[in-house]
């Protein structure tokens, strides 16, 4: 499961990653946790940091959601998305990064969902 997960990871990253698309997509998935829970603290002060926060969250979220969704597909199991409750992703990818300051967003994603697989 967790070669699965990661393999999905890197081939979307690498996707991403392409020459011609690296100059307008940022690979955000290669950022450090602690990049993103600054700006969220920034964010509370600073409207204009806000659209920075935004794309950040929003890249964590929509990435997690294709990873898990690939993942559910080629494995022929359930999403393992639909074990969150509302909003209960984003809450633990922010916890995640807290507590894990120097790990990447990516690998954020790959322990939730190596979480959710885990539940029952």
């Amino acid at each position: 499961m967790k070669r699965a997960i990661a393999t999905f990871l890197f081939a979307g990253m690498t996707f991403y990653s392409a020459p011609t698309l690296a100059q307008r997509i940022p690979n955000l998935g290669e950022k450090v946790c602690a990049l993103w829970t600054s700006v969220a603290e920034r964010a509370k002060q600073d409207p204009a940091v806000r659209d920075q926060e935004l794309m950040m969250e929003w890249w964590a979220l929509g990435n997690l959601k294709g990873v898990a969704t690939q993942y559910a597909y080629s494995e022929k199991v359930p999403n393992p998305l639909f074990k969150l409750k509302p909003n209960e992703e984003r809450e633990w990818l922010r916890a995640y990064c807290r507590a894990n300051p120097n790990k990447n967003i990516s690998d954020a994603i790959v322990k939730l969902l190596e979480e959710l697989e885990s539940r029952q």
